[in-house]
């Protein structure tokens, strides 16, 4: 069976018009961000506990959130790429502890690329190809005082990129948020611990052709703070991240340096159904071509109350994707619940 030209579009398809950070790397569809929420606010929410959170930012998160929070998510994408989202997070009070508590978070990222033109090494048709990776998600927070929380996240990662090459990684994070003030949060997390793919060919190529292929993920450090505005009408948000490139195991990307970047975001809580939302991702002074990386962003959020226990909302987000004139639009229906 010839179809090492399959394996290569495919790889290039998923390589070179990934739509995230560090695209070349493995995972590059879960380092895009979560929700509208999130995307709209330059992904600058390592830190902020003044809205609704989402664990995959920082699993310690969740301690804060004290309405029940769901959200479903889809995108908009161009070059026929999906992305869709599914979260939740909540805070729950420990048995016999009247202060303190612990939080929960889920979370599910579907992703993949379509249409693609499946050919064989004589460039004959074969029909047309997916790929698709997926995240799974469950991350626990404590509050160790009032003030203070750490959090534990498990990951697991399943990629399919043809129909007998598959690989999946199991990964963790770690998080902390500080609550300064009533006005300012400190927050930190280190993502996708121990991540990688390894693939294998040997159904397709045989014992004797076929070869395991390790991806390892980059690894993420993002330390950031959260300010509220007066009259709590709203929050901003300043964050850094790290980039930790990862190094081959025959060490052929020895020249490959770690990634500094900066992230800002806001939110304006414009009455008690609106807010409106912008922030700027991917901020690096030392990229030679600083404007043409940035993601710059907008949104808004509509949330009403249904009943006395229960609200219902839209988050819409704007955000302009490096490398391609259509924009990243991504539409979340909202639950928030007591």
């Amino acid at each position: 069976m010839r179809k090492i030209l399959i394996i290569l579009i495919s790889v290039f398809i998923i390589s070179e018009i990934s739509f995230a950070q560090v695209g070349s790397y493995a995972g590059s569809f879960s380092r895009m961000g979560f929700g509208a929420r999130g995307l709209s606010m330059g992904n600058a929410l390592v830190s902020n506990i003044y809205g609704d959170v989402s664990g995959y930012y920082n699993p310690a998160l969740a301690a804060f959130q004290e309405e029940g929070f769901l959200n479903l998510g889809y995108t908009f994408l161009s070059l026929d790429r999906k992305l869709n989202f599914v979260g939740f997070a909540k805070k729950f009070n420990l048995p016999n502890q009247p202060k303190g508590g612990a939080g929960i978070s889920l979370g599910w990222i579907n992703s993949g690329v379509g249409n693609i033109d499946g050919r064989d090494n004589d460039t004959r048709s074969i029909g047309t190809l997916t790929t698709s990776d997926n995240q799974l998600y469950l991350g626990t927070s404590f509050l160790l005082s009032e003030k203070f929380a750490v959090g534990i996240g498990f990951k697991y990662y399943l990629s399919k990129l043809y129909e007998e090459v598959t690989a999946n990684s199991i990964a963790f994070d770690f998080g902390a948020v500080l609550k300064a003030s009533d006005d300012l949060a400190f927050g930190l997390s280190v993502r996708d611990l121990g991540a990688k793919y390894e693939w294998n060919t040997s159904n397709i190529y045989g014992s004797v052709f076929g070869n395991t292929t390790e991806d390892k993920f980059p690894t993420l450090i993002n330390f950031g703070a959260s300010y509220r505005l007066p009259k709590g009408i709203g929050s901003v948000s300043l964050e850094s991240q790290m980039i930790m490139i990862p190094k081959n195991k025959d060490n052929t990307n020895p020249d490959k340096k770690n990634e500094f970047g900066l992230k800002v975001g806001g939110e304006i809580i414009v009455n008690e159904y609106f807010k409106f939302r912008g922030g700027v991702d991917r901020i690096n002074f030392s990229n030679e071509d600083f404007a043409g990386n940035l993601i710059p962003s907008l949104g808004v959020g509509f949330y009403k109350n249904f009943s006395g226990s229960m609200k219902l909302g839209l988050d819409y987000s704007f955000s302009l994707e490096p490398f391609t004139h259509k924009p990243v639009q991504n539409i979340s229906v909202g639950f928030k619940f007591k």
